[in-house]
């Protein structure tokens, strides 16, 4: 019979490491940004592949940012706001339908609960999108209310990731220590959240769709340069690292 591990909490972070919504949000979020270079000219133009690879775990509040950095050209505020409405209002039209767990999620979730792991969702995303894509991908059950955390909502302002504020939220809430909660995350900015907050261990995740294959490897050693302790390219290999031995 496997030990109990109740000291630890494994929080996970959401787009692109427990769903695998990433490629599907940047689509959308891709055509969006090439109808708004047609009213706002002046942004640097991505193929669709750099613009997954660029963008993936950046909120495309940042993103258009990022797209517009000449402030003379600059989106203003108003407009920023309309767009990051209208992008939020399209991705999740395409993730009700096209969202799906990524590989050995739903099996490692599983085991988790029944080995009596407690964990959570710790997400940039809004509470609407999240739950739009965890309904997709029948993964609703493993995330109550009280294990969903939203960057986007569940903080009295929004602070997303790379910011260690939903992190240390969660903690709180959880009535946890960071130094017993493990953390996996996709994203650098979703690590160095982490590392920010405190979280005792850290685990990157190369196995979703956006990060191909030939791109595994140089991703890895980004996310152990940004503070990762680990990263797995397979879900279920999570639980070996759960184990009591050190990892």
């Amino acid at each position: 019979m496997k030990q109990l591990q109740h000291d630890k909490v494994v929080l996970f972070d959401h787009d692109g490491t427990v769903v695998d919504s990433e490629t599907i949000a940047l689509k959308s979020a891709w055509r969006l940004t090439n109808e708004v270079a047609r009213e706002f000219p002046g942004a640097q133009y991505y193929e669709l592949e750099d613009f997954v690879k660029c963008f993936a775990g950046k909120p495309y509040r940042e993103i258009l940012k990022k797209l517009y950095p000449d402030p003379l050209t600059s989106l203003n505020e108003r407009d920023i706001d309309k767009l990051v409405a209208e992008e939020e209002k399209r991705a999740i039209e395409r993730l009700t339908i096209e969202a799906k767990a990524t590989v050995g999620t739903p099996q490692v979730l599983s085991s988790l609960r029944d080995d009596g792991f407690k964990y959570a969702l710790v997400s940039n995303s809004s509470l609407q999108r999240l739950s739009a894509c965890l309904g997709a991908a029948a993964l609703t059950d493993y995330f109550p209310s009280q294990q969903v955390f939203s960057a986007h909502d569940s903080l009295p302002v929004p602070r997303p990731k790379p910011l260690p504020d939903i992190y240390l939220y969660a903690v709180k809430c959880l009535d946890a220590e960071v130094s017993d909660c493990v953390a996996i995350e996709d994203s650098i900015s979703g690590v160095r959240s982490a590392v920010a907050a405190g979280i005792g261990q850290i685990i990157g995740y190369v196995g979703g769709t956006h990060i191909s294959e030939d791109e595994r490897s140089s991703r890895a050693d980004a996310l152990v340069s940004a503070g990762a302790h680990k990263v797995i390219d397979q879900m279920h290999d999570l639980i070996g690292l759960l184990s009591p031995t050190p990892v």
